[in-house]
């Protein structure tokens, strides 16, 4: 009698182990990296380039590439995806070339750039959502951060 009352709780010890577990399991893979923004862009003059400043991050225990890669939606007109009113690239953080693929060591992290440019046919007075994506192959683990870029109408820049 006593080993029949014993084995329904020895299961369910198994069973929220077992749900434990994979919940830490799945809480390590969110955190195995992180994205974010240091430092963004001070430039007043919305004819020059922006640049923003971001880390990449590998908090595991191996080696892993990252894809990165950018949307922009303006954000007056929702059916405006990845618009041209927004031009985006990533840089090396002494803008010495461009890349959206990088590969991290243990421990290790990146800065980079993020380069904005107004395209010279923007709509004027429009709010541009740029995402900044960095996303493990064949997964998706990602991580995104998000940079607001307004273009101004003539009349604002005291034209």
């Amino acid at each position: 009698m006593k080993t029949i009352l014993t084995l329904p709780y020895i299961l369910a010890i198994c069973f929220f182990y077992t749900i434990s577990y994979g919940q830490q399991n799945s809480q390590n893979q969110k955190d195995i990296f992180k994205l974010e923004v240091i430092k963004y862009s001070r430039e007043v003059n919305p004819k020059k380039p922006h640049y923003h400043l971001l880390s990449l991050q590998n908090n595991s225990n191996k080696e892993l590439t990252f894809n990165l890669s950018t949307t922009v939606d303006d954000t007056n007109d929702k059916s405006k995806k990845n618009n041209p009113n927004l031009i985006v690239e990533i840089w090396s953080e002494n803008l010495s070339k461009t890349f959206n693929s990088i590969t991290l060591v243990p421990k290790e992290s990146i800065r980079f750039k993020v380069k904005t440019t107004h395209n010279t046919n923007a709509r004027l007075g429009s709010m541009n959502l740029c995402k900044v994506i960095a996303q493990l192959p064949n997964s998706n683990n990602k991580k995104t951060v998000s940079i607001n870029a307004y273009i101004p109408n003539s009349n604002e820049l005291g034209h």
